[in-house]
């Protein structure tokens, strides 16, 4: 009798330590996905990876973003399991896109804290200038949401491969497939973009 006590209670410790390591996990992904956002805003330049760092590391992303949306999808779904047996399940379509779209924000904030989060906190704590080479995908675009001017750039993860506020004399002319050297405060893993200027 005792040992099943003894069973039943370190497995309900060991519980409760995967549920906070899992928590814990997610504010991670939350507080340096917070920080792009206000660092990118404060600088007032978009944040850059290098090219290389995302064709060596990216894969890591994929991973880390499907295990944080694995994750998101089964404790939203474990705490509706609860609200269901204790008969405080929300009726309508609220509770249902929740557990449908959170494993979405899971996956973009598992993959944001696997690939951008070690290059971001390079710039800001040793960053220097820096310059990176990149390749340009599309420069006809006059507006994208939040995004003036905007200079998408190839190899880059969706959501963080482009610069705004590009003068539209430096876009004229420039192809698909076009290199560009973009400067800033970064390192070679990534930076912050201050300057762009045609490769030579």
């Amino acid at each position: 009798m005792m040992g099943a006590f003894g069973e039943w209670k370190s497995g309900h410790v060991l519980a409760r330590a995967v549920r906070f390591a899992a928590l814990g996990w997610l504010l991670f992904c939350l507080l340096i996905v917070m920080l792009f956002i206000v660092c990118t805003g404060l600088a007032g330049y978009r944040f850059l990876p290098s090219t290389k760092w995302i064709a060596s590391i990216g894969w890591l992303g994929v991973v880390v973003g499907a295990g944080t949306a694995l994750l998101v999808f089964c404790l939203v779904l474990a705490g509706a399991t609860r609200q269901l047996q204790n008969g405080t399940y929300e009726q309508g379509l609220k509770p249902v896109l929740g557990i449908l779209f959170a494993p979405v924000l899971g996956y973009f904030g598992g993959y944001v804290a696997g690939v951008m989060a070690w290059p971001m906190m390079l710039a800001l704590v040793v960053g220097h200038h820096a310059e990176l080479s990149y390749t340009v995908g599309r420069a006809d675009n006059h507006y994208e949401k939040h995004c003036y001017s905007p200079l998408q750039l190839q190899g880059l993860m969706i959501g963080f491969d482009k610069v705004c506020g590009v003068s539209d004399e430096f876009r004229k002319g420039l192809a698909t497939g076009t290199h560009i050297i973009v400067a800033g405060h970064g390192t070679h893993y990534g930076l912050f973009a201050t300057e762009l200027r045609r490769s030579d």
